[in-house]
């Protein structure tokens, strides 16, 4: 079992990596071959759509629980009729959701983008509302795969995903430009749907090649453990659109694409940290039942590893920002740089929280996820609007990344007082050195970015001398601190599966 953790672990970080690199590659074509503003159009039309995903999030947890559950004891009919039921039901319900959607993202859109965009724009809001559905289907297959145990084939799957859909944009976007992004997003998704739902059928023997069985009986236990987290994902699903509503009002849709630019650089650096962590849920789940006492020690080591982990990564995005923004974009761009630094300190405080996040969901105790979240959602609509109406674009992404920061810390307060942990334990005494050392590299090596990086050609030995500065502090305040040890035994560790 440890075995397995370690490897699910691995090709997770793994896959978030190589997804990041394609994602550079793709949007920085993107940026070239159609222009800021179209890629701010592609992006609001995104989030005006994503609230689709609340049909999946909740199932997908509960699928893979289920699927678990009856995979232990080798039923093979339970598992076919658990998996025709999820599709059945998430296809369904994701396409009823899907068609009062359209009118609804119409209108959203008639609203907030300048006349001359909204052709493009409604040209590719169907076939946004088709991808969504595929990647819905799709995240119910992948689900069952992950009960099984296979998280590192889905990991796979996901990398072919991300080659295939930016080897598709290179292809098509220069002769069809944006509905040519679109058609590619479609194909890739319902690609790798099939591919996902032949790969189970190989591991469910009885599991036919067209879902048409539906069980009441699966569908309740479903709905009874994913409703749960309904809440949950619908604050979290709402924050996005709300806020490049927001920016594409107060700021523009250049603006929403550059904060789209380095959100997604800011949120890579996080799923990077989070996700592999998030295979921790089923071992919480288990010592919740076996041995209750040793999970504060658990979160304890979860919490140090992530702040030694965490810190210095969002640090090193937030200064080398300048560099990414002239490779990325092609120039050094002010706003791009300013998105990425508050970015980072909203996210940075979301991966610190992520171990109490983890615990609360192996534990089943939601309550204070759910009033994290929503306190999120809500700050970031309320005090959004307002701070973009009197002070602009910028305020739109600083209550973004406050509401974030506000939200989790509240579920982070209420695991320690709950479970009585002292606050000190969350600025770890052996990590003083790495926290200097970044608060070092921003006041040094981030000014100096911002200067030179404009006057890039006469300065470019200068810019890699500080760029190799900016990494060398950082990383030789990592290789003194002592959770290096620990994470170098924990990589060559031999313990049988």
């Amino acid at each position: 079992m440890r075995r397995q953790i370690v490897v699910n672990a691995a090709t997770t970080v793994a896959q978030t990596i190589s997804g990041a690199i394609a994602l550079f590659f793709l949007y920085r074509f993107l940026v070239r071959a159609i222009g800021l503003e179209r890629l701010g159009i592609w992006s609001l039309v995104l989030a005006t759509t994503s609230v689709m995903t609340l049909a999946n999030q909740g199932f997908s947890t509960g699928i893979i629980k289920f699927v678990a559950k009856y995979s232990a004891h080798d039923d093979e009919r339970q598992l076919s009729l658990l998996m025709q039921t999820s599709a059945l039901t998430l296809g369904l319900a994701a396409a009823a959701v899907s068609c009062a959607l359209y009118p609804i993202s119409r209108s959203i859109l008639l609203l907030v983008l300048p006349r001359k965009s909204l052709p493009e724009a409604l040209a590719i809001l169907p076939l946004a509302l088709v991808s969504l559905w595929l990647t819905i289907l799709q995240g119910a297959v992948q689900a069952g795969l992950a009960g099984l145990q296979r998280i590192t084939v889905c990991n796979y799957l996901e990398f072919s995903g991300s080659a295939s859909y930016l080897a598709l944009a290179y292809l098509l976007v220069p002769g069809h430009g944006l509905l040519g992004l679109a058609y590619a997003q479609v194909m890739q998704v319902a690609a790798i749907l099939v591919v996902t739902w032949i790969v189970l059928r190989r591991h469910m023997k009885a599991l036919p090649l067209i879902p048409c069985r539906w069980s009441r009986q699966h569908f309740r236990e479903l709905a009874a453990y994913g409703f749960q987290f309904q809440l949950i994902t619908a604050s979290q699903a709402l924050r996005e659109p709300v806020t490049k509503a927001l920016l594409a009002k107060f700021g523009g849709l250049a603006l929403t694409g550059f904060y789209d630019l380095a959100n997604r650089l800011v949120f890579t650096t996080r799923e990077l940290l989070a996700q592999a962590s998030m295979v921790l849920i089923p071992a919480v789940s288990h010592l919740r039942e076996r041995a209750p006492e040793s999970i504060p020690r658990i979160y304890r080591e979860a919490y140090r590893l992530m702040f030694f982990l965490g810190v210095p990564s969002f640090t090193t995005v937030a200064v080398l920002s300048p560099v990414v923004s002239r490779i990325w974009i092609g120039r050094y761009e002010p706003a791009f740089v300013t998105f990425v630094c508050i970015l980072a300190a909203g996210w940075l405080v979301n991966v610190l929280c992520n171990p109490a996040y983890v615990v609360a969901l192996g534990t089943g105790a939601l309550g204070w996820v759910s009033s994290g979240c929503v306190s999120t959602a809500l700050i970031n609509l309320g005090a959004g609007f307002l701070a973009g109406a009197r002070f602009g674009a910028v305020a739109v992404v600083a209550v973004n990344a406050l509401s974030l920061s506000i939200g989790y810390l509240i579920l982070l307060s209420a695991h320690h007082i709950e479970n009585r942990l002292p606050f000190s334990e969350l600025l770890p005494r052996e990590s003083a050195g790495v926290l200097a050392a970044c608060a070092a590299g921003v006041l040094i090596f981030l000014p100096w970015l911002c200067r030179a990086i404009p006057a890039f050609g006469a300065f470019f030995p200068g810019i890699s001398i500080a760029v190799a500065g900016m990494i060398a502090l950082v990383a030789t305040a990592m290789w003194f601190h002592p959770m290096r040890h620990r994470l170098i035994q924990w990589a060559l560790s031999r313990v049988p599966a």
